[in-house]
């Protein structure tokens, strides 16, 4: 028989019989190359987000990786939800909503940004679970993560958090902050019985200087304890900062340093946690300069105090583009401060020009009404309660009672007095969520307390053992917000807890909640 070959197929042969010769032999097989567009948006997130150096951070080198990580889960699977939320964890919250705000990357992947956040954030907050993972559920329909793998998701994640097992508390039993610090006392107490959980809590007499908050601080380290709450006193605070030892992590009461509230090292496990009067006075002019009040007129006590809180305030206002119009400092010892008004809001020129009218016009008398001047558009005021009751009923007799005033909270006593707290009324203060919370309540009907009076102390209190088990966390994330009873919390890198104040306006001699316009 004669074979015959038709030529298509003759030349198709000798083609694959070159192709093989050419390349050494048939070509391995490979792995689905991936998603091309995916891989693209990962690696612009990464250039796009190099520090100074040109360097990328560690969660932004391993984002491909946890893209893998998603793409590899097209079922439920615990262990594997877990450590993608687990390698997500150093993406600050800010960051991660930038991501899902930009629509950069494939829908599956943000939702599991989307996941991350909201665990995290439930956990912070103390969110009620079922409502976090009904919502996620509802939003999130047909995600391999269900209602129940959300609470389960957040229980699991939580572990990895647990309060501190032993905690040693330093504070003064003596002298004169023993008041404040049964207070702070009470309220770790109240925070720590709300969950009891598996931790021992001891209590140490800081003393009255620096070398027994030390001596305080070694006891501690010797019996065992794995974090430490306080000291109080600013000297101790300062003294103990530079001594703290990286293994047991401390959150001081006080200032850290002679420089502000922070610590020098931003890898240290020294935290701090205080209500700062700056802070207040920083936060007064960032949201004025928010609302376009461009010019201010301060009114501070002329003491040491009134002058870091002038500079605070200033220094902050000014470099946001505001302009100091005047300065007054009062006398904290006498309570009559008509002179120091008059002259501030100008009174006194007025009445000059109308007396050198009268001279010209041969002492023809004249009705007169003095203006004050009008180139402010707020007031700023630091006084105490006794204070503003003697400030603010002047400034409406000397027709300046329409212009805002902004007070720090030491304008409030924290006793409600609906009678000499009227001449109060219009001013507006920065202030603790528990105290609007208490409302007309002094709160618990603890001594310490004193009525109300030390209830921002026992606030602080409750605060300091609630962001313990959190404070890992938040040097992750420094996005993230710790609802605190003293206000909203934020780590800052020097170790510091910042605190956002509430706000609160009196009205009919009693505080009442305040929101700043344009804020949510």
């Amino acid at each position: 028989m004669t074979l015959r070959f038709h030529p298509c197929l003759l030349l198709i042969t000798l083609l694959v019989l070159l192709n093989a010769c050419s390349t050494g032999g048939p070509r391995p097989t490979s792995e689905p190359a991936p998603d091309r567009e995916q891989q693209d948006r990962a690696e612009a997130y990464e250039l796009d987000t190099r520090d100074e150096r040109g360097e990328l951070s560690p969660y932004e080198r391993n984002l491909t990786g946890i893209i893998e990580l998603v793409n590899s889960q097209p079922t439920y699977q615990p262990a594997l939800a877990l450590d993608i939320i687990r390698s997500l964890e150093s993406v600050p919250s800010g960051q991660l909503t930038s991501m899902i705000d930009s629509q950069a990357y494939d829908p599956e992947f943000t939702e599991w940004l989307e996941l991350a956040l909201q665990v995290r954030t439930t956990m912070i907050n103390g969110s009620t679970v079922t409502a976090a993972a009904n919502h996620w559920a509802n939003y999130h329909y047909g995600h391999v993560v269900t209602q129940a793998g959300f609470s389960r998701l957040v229980s699991d994640y939580s572990t990895y958090f647990p309060e501190p097992s032993q905690v040693a508390v330093l504070l003064p039993a003596e002298g004169g902050l023993a008041a404040a610090a049964e207070a702070i006392r009470d309220g770790i107490l109240s925070a720590y019985l709300d969950q009891p959980g598996e931790s021992v809590i001891r209590f140490y007499s800081s003393g009255d200087n620096s070398d027994a908050a030390i001596s305080a601080y070694t006891q501690a380290r010797e019996d065992g304890a794995t974090q430490i709450v306080g000291p109080l006193r600013v000297s101790s605070t300062r003294a103990l900062a530079g001594l703290v030892e990286a293994d047991v992590p401390v959150l001081l009461l006080n200032e850290a340093s002679p420089d502000g509230p922070g610590v020098k090292d931003p890898a240290s496990t020294v935290n701090s946690l205080l209500l700062s009067q700056t802070e207040e006075a920083t936060a007064i002019a960032a949201n004025t300069l928010s609302q376009g009040q461009m010019h201010a007129v301060v009114i501070v006590p002329g003491n040491e105090w009134g002058s870091r809180i002038e500079t605070a305030f200033s220094a902050t206002y000014e470099s946001g583009g505001g302009q100091i119009a005047a300065v007054a400092r009062f006398d904290p010892a006498t309570s009559d401060h008509n002179d120091m008004l008059t002259r501030l809001l100008r009174i006194d020129e007025s009445k000059q020009r109308k007396t050198a009218l009268q001279v010209r016009l041969g002492g023809v008398p004249l009705g007169f009404e003095p203006i004050r001047r009008d180139d402010f558009d707020f007031i700023f005021m630091a006084a105490n309660p006794a204070e503003g009751r003697e400030l603010k009923p002047l400034l409406r007799f000397h027709d300046a009672g329409d212009i805002p005033v902004y007070a720090m909270s030491r304008v409030f006593s924290g006793k409600i007095q609906q009678g000499p707290d009227q001449d109060l009324n219009g001013i507006i203060f920065a202030t603790t969520q528990w105290q609007l919370q208490s409302g007309d309540s002094a709160g618990p009907s603890l001594v310490s307390v004193r009525e109300g009076a030390f209830g921002d102390l026992y606030a602080i209190g409750r605060d300091a053992w609630r962001v313990l088990r959190w404070l890992p966390l938040m040097r992750k994330d420094s996005d993230l917000s710790f609802p605190g009873d003293i206000g909203a919390l934020h780590l800052q890198a020097d170790g510091r807890l910042y605190r956002t104040p509430a706000w609160a306006q009196f009205s009919s001699g009693r505080p009442v909640p305040y929101q700043w316009p344009g804020s949510y």
